[in-house]
């Protein structure tokens, strides 16, 4: 059997298998990494924990922590089709598929997949920020608001106000530490926050339309529990604008 990675150089999205897969699974375990579950087929998506690695007749077997109504949802169907999505300690998302399964006591017993995939390219989606989404950051001792335009799991496109537009407020290389970045919310009076402890300036552009820079920064250190929140709500936002999109088409 073979072991290590392989590239898919069209798609950018790399396969982890073989003893790799097993040794990064056992992370999984041991680090209680949150997992997005798929019921394909039906409307269901709820969030899971790997809880075991086991072996039943001399197969590789994974142990899902049981989501919440999942027996329900499976009811009628006998062949189950389910995807996992996480977010790895590189701030890139994963994916993985299994098919069939059992219920166990506390949890879901599947087949261990084949592979996980890498997905370079998900990493780079960039996300039309809400209305009202800045970033918050400190120079020179001076605390500037900037205006988000899009935004990824791997950095932002902002810019200031015509009064800060002289000259670039940042430069290229430039590194920002202890950011701020919030995103409005509907359903709570605070705005969201996403604590971002770096990032880096690689591009700076003049907007000659509105007469004023657009700063392109690349986050290069944010906590776990922040990269989670980040991607939940690029997804949660992501399916505002389809649903809009739809109801605009019909």
């Amino acid at each position: 059997m073979p072991t290590g990675f392989d590239s898919d150089q069209v798609d950018q999205i790399e396969r982890i298998y073989g003893k790799s897969l097993l040794k990064f699974f056992r992370q999984l375990i041991d680090e209680k990494t949150v997992l997005r579950v798929f019921l394909l087929g039906k409307d269901y998506e709820r969030l899971t924990i790997i809880t075991d690695l086991e072996e039943k007749d001399s197969e590789p077997y994974i142990i899902i922590d049981y989501p919440a109504g999942f027996k329900k949802a499976i009811e009628g169907t006998t062949d189950w089709r389910l995807r996992f999505e996480f977010t790895g300690n590189d701030r890139l998302p994963y994916v993985f598929r299994t098919v069939g399964g059992e219920l166990v006591e506390g949890g879901i017993r599947v087949r261990l997949p084949k592979f996980i995939e890498r997905r370079q390219r998900r990493r780079n989606f960039r996300l039309e920020a809400p209305l009202d989404t800045k970033l918050v950051f400190t120079k020179n001792f001076r605390r500037y608001e900037a205006n988000v335009i899009n935004v990824s799991l791997g950095g932002v496109l902002i810019s200031l106000e015509k009064g800060e537009q002289k000259r670039p407020v940042l430069d290229i290389d430039e590194y920002l530490r202890g950011i701020k970045l919030y995103f409005p919310s509907k359903e709570e009076e605070e705005r969201l926050l996403i604590h971002i402890n770096e990032a880096m300036v690689k591009r700076v552009e003049k907007d000659i339309f509105h007469g004023r820079y657009n700063y392109a920064l690349q986050f290069t250190d944010i906590d776990k529990q922040d990269s989670e929140l980040l991607q939940e709500l690029i997804y949660r936002f992501q399916r505002e604008y389809l649903r809009k999109r739809q109801l605009m088409d019909t």
